[in-house]
């Protein structure tokens, strides 16, 4: 009894963590991390960058990478408390200014990838996390929770046309 009752609960926390990676990746990172990442990539001033990076010391990339990523860590704690405080709009802004200095720490992860898994501590970190990612996303959990998102998510687009649809007609009607 007490098995399966402890099957209940893992199968239960496993739907909860993969739920959450699929909405991280689905609404943080595909909406707005990515182009984020993508639009830094694409400045010249990062070229520049990645350029004076090459050339720079090791400790002083791991120094830059480690600050952007607590930064933006220490500011995704903070936006929510923010928020809950009342300031909903000032919490939204710091959130968006959390996923510009990560997406700096990844873009520069990236481009300093070489240096930066010289390091025992980085190099063991980004093998459990690419070895958790690819545990995750080979689950059945993740691949049934998948499905029906992919599923739920068409039905809410549906949804959503038939509203604008119905906006639209009623101000052209009353046109």
């Amino acid at each position: 009894m007490f098995t399966k009752l402890l099957k209940k609960l893992l199968l239960a926390l496993q739907i909860f963590f993969v739920s959450l990676y699929i909405i991280f990746e689905e609404l943080i990172w595909d909406r707005f991390a990515e182009p984020i990442y993508k639009f830094i990539k694409s400045l010249a001033l990062f070229e520049k960058l990645e350029t004076l990076l090459n050339k720079t010391n090791k400790y002083i990339v791991l120094i830059i990478f480690i600050l952007s990523f607590v930064i933006g860590e220490i500011i995704g704690v903070v936006s929510p408390l923010i928020a809950l405080k009342g300031y909903v709009v000032l919490g939204v802004i710091f959130y968006g200014l959390k996923l510009v200095v990560v997406a700096f720490a990844f873009w520069l992860f990236n481009t300093q990838k070489e240096k930066l898994l010289r390091f025992w501590i980085i190099r063991v970190s980004y093998k459990r996390i690419i070895q958790f990612t690819q545990y995750i996303k080979n689950s059945y959990v993740f691949k049934l929770i998948k499905e029906r998102a992919i599923i739920i998510k068409s039905y809410l687009k549906k949804i959503y046309k038939q509203f604008k649809h119905k906006v639209v007609d009623f101000f052209n009607k009353s046109n």
